[in-house]
């Protein structure tokens, strides 16, 4: 049995999905009943494959299964393809382009971690570690919306309480950088936010639940973002255009002489506070004095622990 054969099949299904058993038999030379076998070896192995029965059919790998992503870097794996490309014509068997097979294997696998919702309508990015986190949780609760099923969650709120309770999910919620989950909260009777990174277990249930007006809307204006604006006004060095931009748009952007100055009615949160600072020496806040005054006795603070030794 050549394993390396039933590793190049394996190769082939995390890069296609799905192929027929025609193709994996004439792509390597061998009967049909020989990949049949190969096949059995890999579910045997632990590799969720499924057979599609009918035309168009054959064989599929579960849309959950993923390689192993550390066996290059992706730089590594550019370099390795291209030098497999050159040397193609130098050799007369297909070893380069099996190599290339598995190299784009590899590479699809790593291509499908950095987000957290990708489809044709809508597609949501975010770091690694935090898309790791995120696309489980997610997952199951759009599952959840869909079929109309209450969850369990193991939640800690802001003050560290940590409480056990079954929600009826209704929306996802994406705002500022945060993902909650707008549900009906069988132990307060109420609707709710919850921040995903707050719900440390989750496990859809059996139980089916009603759907009624939420009101989401209303719900989220008058309760959840019932906030304090405040004139934000700055001057900034170019090298941040882009971000600024990105956050407060085009048309809060004027300029003064030589300066830059944004101009925006914001809330007045801690995420404000903390986006500010971020920019570093890059800004500096004109008004509210109240603002300006907090962040330069942040910086003091800062600046005070990294002189202590």
């Amino acid at each position: 049995m050549q394993q390396s054969t039933i590793f190049s099949i394996l190769m082939i299904l995390v890069d296609k999905r799905q192929v027929s058993r025609d193709y994996l038999a004439e792509r390597f030379s061998i009967s049909k009943r020989t990949v049949s076998r190969y096949l059995n070896v890999l579910e045997d192995a632990g590799v969720p494959i499924t057979s599609i029965p009918g035309r168009g059919g054959g064989v599929s790998l579960s849309d959950d299964y993923m390689l192993d992503k550390s066996f290059f870097t992706e730089a590594e794996t550019i370099r390795l393809k291209d030098a497999l490309d050159r040397t193609s014509n130098g050799y007369d068997d297909n070893v380069n382009r099996a190599l290339i097979e598995k190299l784009n294997s590899v590479n699809k696998s790593r291509e499908q971690d950095n987000y957290v919702i990708k489809q044709d309508e809508l597609y949501i990015d975010c770091e690694y570690e935090q898309a790791a986190l995120l696309r489980p949780k997610i997952k199951t609760l759009s599952q959840a919306i869909e079929k109309t099923r209450a969850v369990d969650i193991k939640y800690t709120d802001a003050h560290g309480y940590i409480s056990y309770r079954t929600i009826e999910p209704y929306t996802l919620v994406f705002k500022e950088g945060v993902w909650y989950i707008y549900a009906m909260c069988k132990l307060r009777g109420d609707f709710r936010l919850f921040r995903l990174s707050r719900i440390s277990d989750l496990r859809m249930t059996s139980k089916r639940f009603v759907k009624y007006d939420s009101k989401l809307i209303e719900k989220l204006e008058l309760e959840y973002y019932n906030e304090v604006y405040v004139d934000l006004e700055f001057e900034f060095f170019p090298s941040v255009s882009e971000s600024i931009i990105d956050w407060l748009g085009l048309d809060a952007i004027t300029e003064r002489g030589t300066r830059l100055v944004a101009c925006a009615e914001v809330p007045l949160t801690d995420a404000l506070v903390k986006r500010l600072l971020s920019y570093g020496s890059s800004i500096k806040v004109i008004n509210p004095p109240d603002l300006r005054e907090q962040l330069r006795d942040e910086a003091l603070r800062m600046a005070e622990i990294y002189e202590k030794r």
